[in-house]
């Protein structure tokens, strides 16, 4: 006879097995699975989760809720709730369908594992997430002044960021193939290793908003590796740190320069990010909120559909509502949103603008009236 840990670690794996191997769901995502059965097994004390009832639902949904947050007072936020619930779900229904399972288990005690409306709809409104502005992108990158290997490679790392709205992941495993220097586009292709989310393979342009110069920062970087350190097209564009040893063998030191190898982790080119931003002395923003940065530039521009879907693609995302719901329109800030409103023009009265000219434009062209009366 099985003991219930042994029996609940058996049905665990194969729950995971099948979210592996017949849904396609990454290591990451799974995880997530894991996360909520752990925090059941906390809440019934390891019981054998045949006994799953809607009693046990219920009690379990007001456990989570009182649940505190790691080292605070506060208790979890409604959209942690949500997701565990959400997952705890997912298991529970699977496990229905299993031999030994399937009469002890139903649907309906499955239902009460979800929060009210009114609690989810808390849980899963649009969140603000807070994004550098154009000017704090322009000073982090202009504070970056000297022209060692680190502070180019830094320099040029905050720029294909801010011009594509890569994320972290994919632009720390980027190789030297991984950009065409031509069309000014690169390639985020799992099969050149470049970790994109979800294993997606897409073309990402390089984006010229009003502040040009990240362009040349990083083609000359580029350009930089490719003719003076010689870097082979495996070879990465963003290399880690060159550490020395000192002469004593006794410590290391940062030499100021590169080597052909990639970062090991994501938390290299974030200390990167955290570094440049509060020497220019402006408030530390994770790399990713530059993509929010990028969408909301890109918002401010009047697109066709079909641009928004190309635009969309670049960024790496299937819908469209993706990047102008979730990082662009999603959410716009209380006074961007009465500035918007007040400036519609319900009655038709304002006629089209098409054309706008400058105050010298405007006086050359009043010269050349007054010249053909």
């Amino acid at each position: 006879m099985f003991s219930t840990a042994y029996k609940n670690e058996l049905i665990k794996r194969r729950f995971y097995e099948y979210l592996k191997n017949s849904k396609g769901f990454s290591k990451k995502t799974v995880e997530c699975y894991e996360q909520a059965i752990w925090r059941w097994e906390e809440f019934s004390q390891k019981a054998d989760f045949a006994n799953f009832n809607k009693t046990m639902a219920g009690t379990f949904k007001d456990f989570l809720k009182a649940k505190k947050k790691a080292n605070s007072q506060d208790n979890v936020s409604l959209s942690y709730c949500y997701d565990i619930l959400r997952y705890s779900k997912v298991f529970f229904e699977w496990l229905s369908k299993q031999d030994g399972y399937k009469s002890r288990i139903n649907q309906t005690a499955i239902d009460y594992l979800n929060l009210t409306r009114k609690e989810t709809r808390e849980a899963t409104q649009p969140k603000n997430i807070l994004s550098p502005t154009l000017d704090e992108v322009k000073t982090t990158i202009e504070a970056i002044k000297g022209k060692t290997e680190i502070e180019m490679r830094d320099k040029a790392l905050i720029s294909l960021i801010f011009l594509t709205g890569a994320r972290i992941s994919a632009t720390m495993t980027l190789p030297m193939k991984g950009f065409d220097r031509k069309e000014l586009i690169i390639y985020q292709d799992p099969a050149l290793g470049i970790a994109t989310k979800s294993s997606k393979k897409f073309t990402s342009s390089l984006i010229l908003f009003s502040y040009k110069e990240p362009l040349g920062y990083f083609l000359e970087w580029f350009d930089y590796l490719k003719k003076q350190r010689k870097f082979k097209s495996n070879d990465p564009i963003f290399p880690a740190t060159r550490i020395e040893k000192r002469k004593e063998n006794i410590s290391y030191y940062n030499s100021g320069k590169v080597e052909p190898i990639f970062w090991k982790s994501s938390s290299s080119p974030r200390e990167v990010f955290k570094k440049r931003f509060e020497q220019a002395g402006i408030k530390y923003y994770r790399p990713h909120t530059l993509r929010h940065l990028w969408t909301k530039e890109i918002s401010k521009i009047s697109l066709t559909e079909e641009q928004k879907k190309a635009l969309s693609q670049s960024l790496g995302h299937e819908n469209v509502g993706t990047t102008f719901g979730s990082y662009g329109y999603g959410k716009i800030a209380e006074d961007r949103q009465t500035e918007i409103i007040r400036d519609i023009d319900f009655e038709g009265k304002k006629q089209e603008v098409k054309y706008s000219f400058s105050r010298e434009e405007l006086k050359q062209l009043a010269d050349y009236l007054k010249k053909d009366e």
